[in-house]
């Protein structure tokens, strides 16, 4: 029985896992290379779910240093904003919070894109 304790993280099972999905698609596509019609179908039935995020980039210095925020969003809905920091050969990044003027910012200049 299988305790919290003998349960892997997804760390750690994220190298057999991405293995395992290439394994099955590089079996796919030789059997769809090899002219096997239901092969294909699986490929394209494989996705649970399809969704496209864009990441839009206000640049405020450049140079070193430099910084500027990266907003991700799905079509005009807000997932995140990120404030990075970058000086020569280093760089940080973190999540800015919901509650601050940057996100502010951010929502704004994501409704001035919509119009």
């Amino acid at each position: 029985m299988n305790t919290v304790e003998d349960k892997k993280t997804c760390s750690e099972l994220i190298t057999q896992e991405l293995q395992d999905r290439q394994d099955y698609l590089a079996d796919l596509y030789t059997r769809a290379d090899d002219g096997e019609d239901s092969a294909q179908e699986d490929i394209w039935e494989m996705a649970y779910g399809i969704s496209t995020l864009s990441v839009t980039r206000v640049i405020w210095s450049g140079g070193g240093p430099s910084d500027f925020i990266e907003i991700t969003h799905d079509k005009h809905d807000l997932i995140k904003v990120e404030y990075v920091y970058q000086d020569w050969f280093d760089g940080a990044r973190v999540t800015v919070e919901e509650d601050s003027p940057v996100y502010r910012y951010a929502v704004d200049i994501l409704e001035g894109m919509a119009q």
